[in-house]
Parts: structure tokens; C-alpha cells; sequence
């Protein structure tokens, strides 16, 4: 059972906290959120589904390794570029350093918490744009969002 859904990034949603350990009804007006909301744990699932096929068999990486999601991956999803499933209207946030510009890119947080046979258990992935056909899909730099 899900009992907890978080985003960052992720369209509209711009850092989102749902307890879903109730029964959720999304309501509201049009372009609220609640389609993007379901289409973030979509991606989520993606996400798992093609980490777990990965990685299945194999001992945890040294390193944080991704697994590419084509924007094709994305049937329930449908956008015709990745970069629209950003919450801005960029995907990356150019900063002045020392005179330079630096760029870093937005990444799509989905942490989805739950309970199965009695035991807790959180699973949080990252989405980091790669171009606009793709992202880069890694479990999540640090607990929590």
C-alpha cells in the first residue's frame, strides 16, 4: 500500500507532499495539478520498473549510475518533449560564479513511501533532463526531498 507521495519539479508541481494513507480524492479546477500528480508516480514507475530491470541480479554500484527513460517510454505520459515535464519553463538554472555562467540541470524528485506486509519501506528517484528526447533516471542523491 502507497502511504506517502512527494514531488519536486515535476510540471506544475513544484514541491508536492501527499499522505495517501486515507483514501485520496484529487479534486479541482482545470490545470490544478491532480493529472500531474498521477503522472508523476507514473514516471516513478517507469522509472522503478526500468532501475529494477537494469539492475536486477546484480550487486548495488559503486557509483550512481542511470538508466535512460526515452521520452517513447512515456506512453502515459504523452508530451512531445521531456524538457515539458520540467516544473520551468527551463530545464537547467543558469547562475552567475566569478563573472562566469554556470549551469545546472532541474531534476524531477518523485519519493513514494509505503507499507508491505507490515514493513515501511520509501523508494525516492531523480529524473535529470538529458535532451529532449530523455532523462536519466537514479535513485535519489539523499533521503527525503
Amino acid at each position: 500500500m502507497l502511504t506517502r507521495l512527494r514531488i519536486r519539479n515535476f510540471k506544475k508541481l513544484h514541491e508536492v507532499d501527499v499522505d495517501l494513507n486515507k483514501a485520496v480524492v484529487f479534486v479541482g479546477p482545470n490545470n490544478s495539478g491532480k493529472t500531474t500528480a498521477l503522472q508523476a508516480l507514473s514516471l516513478w514507475d517507469i522509472g522503478l520498473r526500468l532501475w529494477n530491470a537494469k539492475r536486477s541480479g546484480k550487486a548495488s554500484p559503486e557509483k550512481r549510475p542511470g538508466v535512460t527513460i526515452n521520452r517513447k517510454d512515456l506512453i502515459s505520459i504523452p508530451v512531445p518533449s521531456a524538457d515539458l515535464h520540467l516544473a520551468r519553463s527551463s530545464c537547467e538554472n543558469v547562475r552567475q560564479s566569478n563573472g562566469k555562467p554556470t549551469t545546472q540541470n532541474i531534476r524531477i524528485d518523485v519519493v513514494v513511501d509505503g507499507i508491505t506486509e507490515g514493513a515501511p519501506w520509501s523508494c525516492g528517484l531523480e529524473f535529470d533532463y538529458s535532451n529532449e528526447e530523455s532523462f536519466v533516471c537514479r535513485p535519489v542523491r539523499q533521503p527525503g526531498l
